[in-house]
């Protein structure tokens, strides 16, 4: 095979992630807030921290420190517990809701276990006596700067990774549609009178769609749907599919088996979702009367009925080798003269307006 005729499938494009590598930040990245109402403490704190090499702001009210969170750029906050009016563990929270990401390391002289505890369920890093030992400081404020980094790291790998896995996904189902969809062309080219068939479903059922207003995502499951509807026909014998006489009893359920022989075809593959079960009900009808499972009202799925509206427009406007096709007033005519009896009413009127008549 030449290079010109490759075969080439959206799986070909591998996506590498790029810029992951992970290295644990320096004491010149990141700002640290230290929050303290007693000058000479907070001092104290903030000259340890800015001796270690870190960029340190100072405040002396939770109120300032709280503005300065709000502004962003704040890696690690250190405060004390006891403040007045708001306290260490307040200011935390009140950050946390900014910023879920900052680092909170709280600063007690009460020795008080209960609010030791009350601090780690609230998600602190770590907490330290008073007045800091240096070392300990320090090396506190280290592990909550690469704890951040880890997680923000992490949490871009795993973005990344969905995103791949969901671009992958959708890569497999566009190969699995176009796959199916040339079995249904396939199928549809058995008979000269079903050619583009399957095609005219699934534009007439993506509009219906449209004029219903769903979503882009809805539009796109009909329009598919509409194009693997009959990929069950493939169980059925040729003779019956050009069979010019009326069919017998017995032979027309064959034909309807060919919705329970599509949902065999398809059912394997879940990443087709709701599709599969709009191919499945497409004959059914809003009274009751139709096939496989006479299902009737809203048990049918509003995607299974825009997908039998359509199938069932398009065959009225196609030829037959026992009939001929009817005009589109005609086919109008016996759509609407079963309004809210084969399909629901406003999927019928949504017919009307989005008719995109044959291919």
């Amino acid at each position: 095979m030449t290079d010109s005729a490759k075969v080439t499938s959206p799986l070909d494009d591998v996506v590498e992630p790029t810029d992951f590598t992970f290295e644990l930040p320096d004491s010149t990245e990141g700002r640290i807030l230290v929050v303290d109402n007693d000058r000479t403490s907070g001092t104290l704190t903030a000259g340890i921290l800015h001796g270690a090499g870190y960029s340190v702001d100072l405040f002396g009210s939770p109120e300032e420190a709280l503005a300065a969170v709000l502004k962003g750029d704040a890696t690690v906050l250190v405060t004390d517990f006891e403040m007045g009016a708001m306290s260490g563990l307040e200011l935390a929270q009140a950050a946390q809701e900014h910023d879920p990401d900052i680092r909170i390391i709280l600063l007690t002289g009460s020795g008080d276990e209960r609010t030791v505890q009350a601090a780690l369920r609230m998600g602190i890093s770590d907490y330290i006596k008073k007045p800091p030992d240096p070392d300990a400081l320090k090396r506190s404020v280290q592990r909550a700067i690469h704890k951040r980094a880890a997680e923000e790291h992490h949490r871009a790998m795993v973005g990344w990774m969905r995103e791949e896995l969901e671009r992958r996904a959708e890569a497999v189902r566009q190969i699995t549609v176009s796959s199916l969809s040339a079995l249904a062309n396939a199928l549809d080219l058995r008979n000269p009178h079903f050619q583009g068939h399957s095609k005219a479903v699934a534009m007439q059922a993506a509009a219906i769609a449209h004029a219903l207003d769903a979503s882009d995502d809805e539009v796109e499951a009909v329009r598919t749907a509409g194009l693997l509807h009959d990929v069950g026909m493939i169980a059925v014998p040729d003779a019956l599919v050009s069979k010019p006489e009326s069919l017998t009893p017995e032979e027309f359920d064959v034909i309807r088996s060919h919705c329970d022989r599509g949902v065999e075809i398809l059912e394997p593959m879940t990443h087709l979702g709701r599709c599969i079960r709009y191919v499945h009900e497409h004959h059914e009808r809003w009274d009751g009367s139709g096939y496989p499972q006479g299902k009737k009202g809203e048990d049918i799925s509003l995607g299974g009925q825009i997908v039998g509206i359509s199938e069932a427009w398009t065959a009225i406007l196609e030829s037959r080798a026992y009939r001929t096709g009817r005009s589109r007033d005609e086919g109008l005519k016996i759509l609407e003269d079963k309004r809210g009896i084969w399909f629901a009413p406003e999927v019928t009127d949504a017919l009307r307006r989005a008719d995109v008549g044959m291919i």
